[in-house]
């Protein structure tokens, strides 16, 4: 299991459109874990958020059999990522939210994600 690290956070940023105060501001965010990076990205539009991402690895792999697990408040969802690492899951109106993704038998874990 890979416990994933932050290693860069859009909000952390000062530039003079995120001084002001944007309830829905979107935002990118980029992990390490292990031999992966997550990169996410987080959209809004009417139905709610949106959290797109891609898996990166050091190492050449199939992501033929890799999954994503969201967990929040209301459950689970589970959705393959495509051949290149890439996924987009819809969050809806949730705040708080985790995911794992498994890869070749490995556990990535990125716990308490803050979409607002």
């Amino acid at each position: 299991m890979y416990q994933a690290i932050l290693v860069m956070d859009s909000r952390k940023l000062s530039t003079p459109l995120r001084n002001q105060a944007q309830p829905r501001a979107g935002w990118s965010q980029l992990y390490q874990a292990g031999p992966y990076h997550v990169d996410l990205s987080l959209k809004w539009d009417d139905a709610g958020a949106h959290l797109v991402g891609q898996v990166i690895s050091r190492e050449h792999i199939s992501f033929e059999q890799a999954q994503i697990y969201l967990k929040q408040d209301r459950g689970h969802l589970q959705k393959p990522l495509d051949l290149s690492g890439r996924f987009s899951l819809n969050l809806g109106s949730v705040s708080d939210c985790s995911l794992e993704i498994r890869i070749q038998g490995g556990l990535v874990c990125l716990d308490s994600l803050k979409v607002s």
